[in-house]
């Protein structure tokens, strides 16, 4: 009896994998058939009521993942959002879903060059203006090495620059594999080592001046430099992990001009 009851256990067990499996390649497949290569970048800008428009940059990547960066024109960029979360195509890869925390937003697939934005119940927006995303040449992103890179998140918490400090970043110089920035409070530089999505820090030095505020950013910001051991670039985004695969921070790049 005990016998049987193991049997038919591993059984189902097998067949759910399988289910799993086939279910994954099923999911690929779609995607590949619907848009092709992945990751894709499409842009383009919406209408807004009170407002020139809304810019939009969507990336869709081939684990699932979104990003999803907004920017109201004619603003500052106070009014500039940015959200993450996953996607899915229906049955018939017609219609792409974006789901985050907030809630969903829906799209029609055109093609896989077009995007068209659909309302909450997922029927067509009944106007004249341009409600469409276009695909971009190639996929837009960052890179990790060269670039301003703001924090904006410890462990999941809101990151703001304190009044009359320098907000923390990181910029990670390729040449010498150098790493400069501010901690929020004092400045930071030192050495990194990059090795395919492996990333880490050390050893690291700051400048010693007392802050008023920050302390407590700069203090959780190098812990959080000390416990990175890899790293992923999503469009604008850049994210550091520890071993464990936690998210340690955050960053959004900051093109200077």
């Amino acid at each position: 009896m005990k016998r049987m009851f193991l049997f038919c256990y591993f059984l189902l067990a097998a067949v759910f994998l399988v289910g799993c499996a086939a279910a994954e390649r099923s999911g690929t497949e779609k995607a590949e058939a619907t848009f092709g290569e992945l990751p894709a970048s499409f842009r383009g800008t919406l209408p807004c009521a009170d407002c020139p428009g809304i810019r939009y940059q969507l990336s869709l990547f081939a684990d699932g993942v979104y990003t999803l960066e907004t920017v109201y024109l004619g603003s500052d960029e106070a009014n500039r959002y940015h959200e993450k979360g996953e996607w899915s195509l229906d049955g018939a890869g017609k219609t792409l879903t974006l789901t985050d925390d907030e809630g969903t937003r829906l799209w029609r697939v055109q093609d896989a060059s077009t995007l068209e934005a659909l309302d909450l119940e997922g029927n067509e927006i009944e106007s004249s203006l341009d409600y469409t995303l276009k695909r971009t040449d190639g996929f837009v992103t960052e890179t990790l090495e060269d670039s301003y890179w703001r924090l904006v998140e410890l462990k999941g918490e809101s990151v703001e620059a304190s009044q009359g400090q320098r907000e923390a970043h990181l910029v990670l110089h390729s040449e010498a594999n150098r790493v400069a920035g501010a901690t929020g409070c004092n400045q930071l530089s030192g050495s990194y080592r990059l090795e395919g999505d492996r990333l880490s820090f050390g050893p690291l030095a700051t400048t010693r001046m007392a802050c008023m505020n920050g302390a407590d950013v700069e203090s959780r910001f190098l812990a959080a430099l000390e416990d990175t051991t890899s790293y992923r670039v999503l469009a604008d985004r850049l994210e550091l992990y520890d071993d464990e695969g936690k998210l340690l921070a955050l960053f959004a790049v900051q093109h200077l001009t």
